[in-house]
């Protein structure tokens, strides 16, 4: 026997009570174990989808669908930091690496045209202003997509990533105070160490920036794809 949509639907609610909130968790669980509720299915007829789903959820030992879930959690967690160093990979092999040097040389001109409240600042000054600008957008864009991703458990991870970007910003604005002065102090001393921390981390910072998106993006559509088997 097939299952339903009717069926797929009250499954995804049975799983979802009992805690798997995510939706990519959901499918991936409802795609383990769905030849199992249906061949339970075939050998009672009697048996109803919410007593099936109880047995195989049973099937699974005392903590359930929980190993099967964290494993997917892990598995998601797995594919999302892939996926960052693939994106990373191909940013740096490909034409588009020219972006950050067209970024760094759009501070520099910047910086010598242009003042900030009456302060001149050097490029890498600018860049800090640009990434805490860039932030605030990267938080509305969040935000903006959030109603369609917000219950997915690789855009949850990509947040506590983005949570980490506050460290990232921690370095870059502790450094900051050594990236102001004309002549930026680079060499193996306090001073160096902290403006080289600064730098990387908005190196770090604007390149995350330009690949989170795109993963998140892609992390959907393979849930998207997953959803369309149980769907169609």
């Amino acid at each position: 026997m097939n299952l339903s949509l009717d069926q797929i639907a009250t499954l995804k609610k049975l799983i979802s009570a009992k805690g798997y909130e995510e939706i990519d968790v959901q499918y991936e669980i409802l795609d383990h174990v769905a030849c199992r509720f249906e061949v339970l299915m075939s050998d009672n007829p009697k048996l109803t989808l919410d007593e099936a789903f109880w047995k195989a959820h049973s099937e699974f030992g005392i903590f359930g669908f929980a190993d099967l879930a964290d494993s997917y959690r892990e598995n998601i967690r797995k594919k999302f930091w892939n996926r960052y160093w693939a994106s990373l990979r191909s940013l740096v092999t490909s034409y588009r690496v020219v972006y950050l040097f067209l970024l760094g040389w759009t501070f520099h001109l910047i910086s010598q045209n242009f003042t900030l409240f009456g302060e001149q600042l050097t490029a890498p000054g600018w860049g800090l202003v640009g990434l805490m600008l860039s932030m605030v957008f990267l938080v509305i864009y969040y935000h903006r997509i959030g109603k369609n991703y917000r219950k997915y458990a690789t855009f949850r991870h990509a947040l506590s990533f983005t949570g980490g970007m506050h460290l990232i910003m921690q370095f870059a604005l502790q450094g900051s105070k050594y990236l102001t002065s004309p002549e930026i102090a680079l060499k193996f001393t306090f001073q160096g160490v902290f403006a080289w921390l600064a730098i990387i981390s908005m190196l770090i910072g604007w390149i995350s920036i330009f690949l989170l998106p795109k993963i998140i993006q892609e992390a959907a559509a393979d849930t998207q794809r997953l959803k369309s088997i149980y769907e169609a």
